[in-house]
């Protein structure tokens, strides 16, 4: 993030508060002249006292105020209303974490030793996530701030007389993408928060591999909805959080990577500023009438978050989507092995959230409000039945073997045909050059992790 004088942007200045856009047809109202058209002299002189009067907060790189943001997540957190109580006792979750585990020793070849159980009210949630979700955001409030400045600046080389008027518009135009994606995040932050049941239970690496986090509250009005009594529910979900924060604690490239393809599917996000010109004419701006101004304020938002994706965005997407579903679907795999032997709700709870990701599930809801992203439950079972299909051929410890280099991992194409991705990779496959590399590689990857 950028700083000035040494100081993280965020500490500059105690004022927490956004510029206020909402109400831009009144405040351009004064700026009219008496034939009720705009007066750029008048505009100019009250854009440079608006620009002093501006808060301290703002990153100069993205235009977000995050101490803004992070006031405003929790707000809506508080004004969701009050967790409920969960009907279980510290000690129920402590004897739950340790039966879940005991499960999993004999599900999967990573061990749990280093997991640690915490219980977090929705404000803990949201404190320890910030971190990330402020890295996935910069990139894209960045892409946001590009696409006002350019629709509002492109005809300054034409019209002179606009010259000054865009220089001033600049910094207006990142601030105001801040505040739009600003109110956005925070809508679907504080709605995560209410709704998640463990730390990683948005597919996504949020908090530290060795934290298992539960959210008791969340739990407790997620329970209040099923038959299955709340000890079933809350062994089989900290089941799913220790199956995958194993997996990512034994796998040290794996959380970076997707959260790197995040970012970077982000920092290449472009905004069709033309799509914006068609409610916002710039050529237009001297005779532009409060009228106006206030449809196109109530617009904005939504042209706002249709990105235009790229060749390259979507193969980012591609490989993104099939990295967080491996991860999901070997959960599902993982956990229905675990826990079917011993837990006669797992079939029942499994389905339930099954159909909770088909329609939206905390993941879902996230990647798509705040990235224009869409991951598909379906892609999810394929994957989960691509990893029962190779324990089936080769045992569970060369299933989980898969996880040791991103390179041996299923592609895109291999969850389209699972069978033929088994035959391929089986230990009766004839090896080319490429297999003797990768295999090459899982040795060195072996052996620096035993030194």
């Amino acid at each position: 993030m950028s700083k000035s004088d040494g100081k993280d942007p965020d500490d500059q200045d105690d004022d927490d508060s956004q510029p206020d856009f909402s109400d831009m047809a009144a405040q351009m109202r004064q700026f009219m002249g008496p034939d009720g058209q705009l007066n750029l002299d008048k505009l100019m002189g009250g854009m440079r006292e608006a620009l002093g009067r501006m808060p301290g907060g703002f990153d100069s790189g993205s235009g977000l105020n995050w101490k803004a943001t992070t006031t405003a997540i929790n707000q809506l957190v508080g004004e969701a209303g009050p967790e409920l109580a969960s009907t279980l006792l510290p000690g129920d979750v402590t004897d739950a974490f340790g039966l879940a585990n005991r499960w999993l020793d004999e599900a999967m070849a990573f061990d749990g030793d280093t997991l640690q159980l915490e219980l977090w009210p929705r404000t803990r949630w949201v404190e320890r996530t910030t971190d990330q979700w402020r890295s996935m955001s910069a990139p894209i409030v960045a892409s946001l701030g590009d696409a006002l400045v350019s629709m509002a600046t492109g005809n300054a080389a034409e019209m002179p007389e606009l010259a000054p008027l865009a220089e001033l518009m600049a910094p207006m135009m990142r601030a105001t993408a801040g505040e739009f994606y600003s109110t956005r995040l925070a809508k679907t932050v504080a709605d995560l928060a209410c709704s998640t049941l463990s730390g990683t239970d948005a597919a996504l690496p949020l908090v530290p591999a060795s934290t298992v986090a539960l959210l008791p509250g969340n739990i407790a009005a997620f329970t209040a909805g099923l038959s299955a009594p709340q000890t079933d529910v809350t062994v089989y979900l900290l089941a799913r959080e220790c199956a995958r924060q194993r997996l990512f604690a034994a796998t040290p490239w794996l959380g970076p990577q997707i959260m790197a393809l995040i970012e970077h599917y982000a920092r290449e996000l472009t905004i069709d500023a033309s799509v914006l010109r068609e409610g916002f004419d710039v050529d237009a701006i001297s005779t532009m009438t409060p009228d106006r101004l206030a449809e196109i304020s109530s617009q904005i938002e939504d042209r706002l978050f249709r990105p235009a994706a790229t060749e390259e965005q979507k193969a980012i997407l591609t490989r993104l989507e099939t990295l967080i579903c491996l991860v999901e679907g070997w959960v599902d795999h993982v956990v229905g092995q675990a826990a079917g032997a011993w837990l006669k709700t797992g079939p029942a709870l499994a389905e339930t959230l099954v159909r909770r990701r088909a329609t939206g599930g905390p993941a879902e809801r996230a990647l798509t409000n705040l990235l224009g992203i869409t991951l598909s439950s379906r892609r999810v079972r394929d994957a989960a039945n691509l990893w029962a299909a190779v324990e089936h051929d080769r045992g569970m410890a060369q299933r989980d073997a898969l996880w040791s280099h991103p390179d041996i991992l299923p592609q895109a194409e291999d969850l389209d045909d699972v069978m033929g991705f088994v035959a391929r990779t089986s230990a009766g496959a004839k090896p080319d050059a490429m297999d003797e590399q990768l295999s090459w590689l899982v040795d060195q990857w072996r052996k620096d992790g035993q030194n």
